[in-house]
């Protein structure tokens, strides 16, 4: 089970450090470096709860290409994710990551 104990949240170095890890190490190269630099940026800055959507959303039931999928526009997320305060996070920074790649082109 590769998700955080409610008791793992008192501790918040220990939290962001492993949520950091996991997003880097994700089993598709397309993931790990969009949700890698994303959490590099932003899980540092995260308050508790937002921290425990984005361990849901990051160690859910989410299959790796459809988590791609979703954040990147390519398919709809369910409700449930769409509305989860870190998936909205994760998708404003592909999508302002997307924009300045094609900006620059």
């Amino acid at each position: 089970l590769r998700f955080l104990s409610r008791e793992c949240f008192d501790y918040p170095l220990l939290v962001c450090a492993r949520l950091l890890y996991q997003s880097k190490k994700r089993g598709i190269l397309e993931n790990d470096i969009l949700i890698g630099d994303f959490g590099d940026k932003y899980v540092n800055k995260m308050d508790r709860e937002t921290l425990k959507a984005y361990d849901t959303l990051i160690n859910g039931d989410i299959m790796e290409w459809d988590l791609y999928y979703y954040m990147s526009g390519k398919e709809e997320p369910p409700a449930e994710i769409a509305n989860s305060s870190a998936f909205q996070l994760l998708k404003k920074f592909v999508d302002e990551r997307e924009f300045a790649k094609t900006k620059n082109l």
